[in-house]
């Protein structure tokens, strides 16, 4: 019954879940704490270092516990970049404030819907980079593979 509910409403319970998924989702989570945290700092400016370090990290646990990290990077940066839509909405929270001629505020609100889809782009094509990047950089750093299964420890 639980697998008609899983395809149904589409949510599967977290054990169900591929350890790419939970190594990406725990790592970008991390990361987008961090990245809130690097926001919330009072300069008014996103740092997406954090990302790259949970990839490193994410990727190197990947490759330590089943000997390939493909798939954790790219995720792992989706995840930890979801603070920059609270910038997205920050602009447009900003763009309510747009008066004058109707054809002024029409071209505002134009020129702040291309702005924000492309800053969104930008930036969750940057954070899902740097998360690859980090999880590449791990998984070269970890030279060893999975444990051996003939291996008495």
């Amino acid at each position: 019954m639980a697998d008609t509910n899983t395809r149904m409403t589409g949510f599967r319970a977290p054990s169900d879940l591929t350890w790419r998924r939970r190594y990406s989702l725990v790592g970008g989570l991390v990361a987008a704490a961090f990245v809130s945290w690097s926001y919330l700092d009072g300069r008014s400016s996103m740092s997406l270092t954090a990302v790259f370090f949970a990839g490193l990290v994410v990727g190197a646990l990947a490759k330590r516990r089943h000997g390939t990290a493909t798939g954790v990077g790219v995720r792992t940066g989706l995840v930890g970049g979801l603070p920059i839509l609270w910038i997205l909405a920050t602009v447009f929270g900003a763009a309510t404030a747009l008066s004058g001629p109707a054809w002024f505020v029409a071209a505002g609100w134009l020129m702040v819907l291309g702005g924000v889809a492309t800053v969104g782009v930008l930036g969750f094509g940057l954070s899902a980079l740097l998360g690859e990047a980090g999880a590449k950089v791990g998984a070269a750093l970890t030279t060893s593979g999975p444990p051996s299964p003939t291996t008495n420890e």
